[in-house]
């Protein structure tokens, strides 16, 4: 197909001339008796286009749309129009004729250009229409003719605001060409995808709608080439962030973290990046433990697995109690609500790699009135897992009805940490059973 580029710069402008009817046509309503003088000659200062269609309404939209369009050409250089030939068959009387139809096309969008939406045919100075028969189809059509004001500096007017636009355009476009490598924020993507998605509706000419589309591509394809960054900076945080081809970037959306063993897992943004934060004391270091980090950015998914093998310290302190507290009286006094000789049955877990040694135990058990307190195990223990504790509490306790209150007591226990050598206090909230209701 054949394409021209038509630069209007005279004051009269082509004139479409209609139809006249001939032995194939007939003239059956016209809107004056007479056709008028300017619809066969050029007007000076106006403007004449004549289109056809098979309705008044489909005539005067295919007249402001050819209005517009001479206009902008008239202002515009860089305005591409396609035009050729199309061939067809139609069966129609028991034979197939063959029709050759001359197109033209127009990528003009004149909704994208403001200096032209002034353009209306209310401030036509006249018009004339024929309303024409096909003689041998019997279909009929419509001639519809406008003579539009549209003086030399009109087209100075519209040609200076064309110019003032489409060189802040062309300014953005350049601009948006340099920022594919300077962007600094995964959000800066989505928001130079829209500004070509505009840009791409304004530019009418091939060269530059294809520069656009082909920006818009390299854009696209960013998402493509998302990663994820960072390292484990001390036991219990990583510091991580969002990359595109390689190059960090911030992002107003923060990552989500998981992981198959850390606990208390959090995530802040810091310094354009982000910071996740975890406890690792349930992390065992014979195991494979990692915490993964992942974002979801433009319907993608994009994640990092982090190993937590090297955060672990080979000698880890942690003890944890766990599993039922067992109280068991030696004897029941019912008579004054008392109990003798308390014996005290637990499990720590040691979690860790070391040994540990246990100082003392305090308890608060609903049911019992007073603290109990047992001051003087002082043992050590090697074992690594769960460990049994037994200890006793000499002498007669008072008791009270517990019935239908909590089945949780509170407590700690005091271990000795040998890494440290410092007596931590660990808290105890378990279940617990008694043999005295």
């Amino acid at each position: 197909m054949a394409k021209i580029t038509i630069v209007l710069s005279l004051l009269c402008l082509a004139v479409c001339s209609p139809v006249n009817a001939d032995g194939k046509t007939k003239v059956v309503e016209r809107s004056a008796k007479k056709a008028p003088e300017w619809l066969m000659s050029a007007t000076d200062g106006f403007m004449v286009v004549t289109v056809e269609a098979p309705s008044i309404a489909e005539a005067q939209t295919r007249a402001l749309n050819e209005l517009t369009e001479r206009i902008l050409q008239s202002v515009a250089s860089n305005v591409t129009l396609e035009q050729g030939n199309t061939a067809s068959e139609e069966y129609r009387n028991g034979s197939i004729e063959s029709t050759d139809i001359y197109t033209r096309t127009s990528r003009i969008r004149a909704a994208n250009m403001p200096f032209l939406k002034g353009v209306s045919l209310s401030k036509a100075q006249d018009l004339y229409w024929v309303k024409l028969l096909d003689k041998e189809t019997g279909t009929e059509h419509y001639e519809y003719s406008v003579k539009y004001p549209y003086t030399r500096m009109d087209q100075r007017m519209l040609q200076a605001e064309f110019e003032e636009l489409d060189s802040s355009k062309q300014g953005e476009l350049r601009d948006l060409e340099g920022f594919i490598d300077t962007f600094t924020s995964i959000d800066d993507i989505r928001s130079a995808i829209t500004r070509l998605d505009a840009l791409e509706e304004y530019f009418v000419d091939n060269v530059r709608g294809t520069r656009v589309k082909g920006l818009r591509a390299r854009y696209r394809d960013l998402y493509k080439s998302l990663g994820i960054t960072g390292s484990i900076v001390s036991s219990g945080m990583i510091r991580c962030g969002l990359t595109v081809g390689g190059r960090t970037v911030r992002s107003s959306v923060a990552p989500t973290a998981t992981s198959n063993c850390a606990s208390d897992i959090s995530v802040t943004p810091h310094d354009g990046v982000f910071k996740v934060e975890f406890d690792t004391s349930d992390c065992l270091p014979d195991e494979e433990n990692y915490v993964t980090v992942a974002f979801r950015i433009n319907g993608r998914r994009i994640e990092r697995r982090f190993s937590l093998r090297q955060s672990i310290a080979t000698d880890k302190f942690s003890v944890v109690p766990e599993g039922t507290v067992i109280l068991k009286a030696d004897s029941i006094i019912a008579d004054s609500g008392e109990i003798a000789n308390l014996n005290i049955s637990f499990t720590l877990n040691n979690r860790g790699d070391t040994d540990f040694g246990v100082k003392s135990l305090e308890l608060k058990v609903p049911g019992i009135n007073s603290l109990v307190l047992v001051d003087d195990i002082d043992a050590v223990y090697t074992t690594r897992g769960a460990v049994k504790m037994a200890c006793r509490v000499e002498g007669r306790i008072r008791i009270g009805d517990n019935a239908g209150g909590s089945q949780l007591l509170n407590g700690y226990v005091s271990v000795v940490n040998p890494l440290s050598q410092a007596i931590e206090r660990v808290r105890i909230t378990l279940p617990f059973t008694v043999n005295w209701h």
